[in-house]
């Protein structure tokens, strides 16, 4: 057996020094396993309310569900800007007819018969347009 190469003075000493990083590391690894227990709980709550709401909690079958999500609202802003772009070009339509009929009011010798059927096929065509936009609806 080797020979002591420290007196007992010396080691109380190295003792003495070492101790509290001793107790440092003591008090982390004390709250480390309270930082992880605290985790814990928190993710099997968190399990347990996606489960609940979602059924699973597999993050492959979330991210497609996720996924699929991103793609109906993609199809729903395209289909609400679709229609967007019909009642925009209907609206359009009826400006144009509005500056024809305009035009043609301004004419010298319209007649009041004319004008009767203008207003006529006015009405007719703006109830075509609403119908439209109502059917596509």
């Amino acid at each position: 057996m080797a020979v002591p190469s420290r007196s007992d003075e010396q080691n109380r000493a190295l003792l003495a020094r070492l101790k509290p990083e001793h107790e440092n590391l003591r008090r982390s690894h004390i709250r480390s396993e309270a930082d992880a227990e605290r985790a814990a709980e928190e993710l099997a709550r968190i399990e347990a309310e996606v489960l609940d709401k979602y059924g699973t909690t597999d993050v492959d079958a979330l991210q497609s569900r996720i996924e699929a999500g991103w793609r109906r609202n993609t199809e729903a802003v395209d289909a609400y800007q679709a229609e967007l772009e019909r009642v925009r070009g209907a609206a359009a339509r009826l400006d144009a007819e509005d500056r024809a009929i305009e035009a043609i009011l301004k004419q010298p010798g319209t007649r009041i018969a004319d004008l009767g059927r203008l207003l006529d096929e006015r009405l007719g065509a703006v109830s075509a347009v609403v119908d439209e936009i109502a059917g596509a609806a």
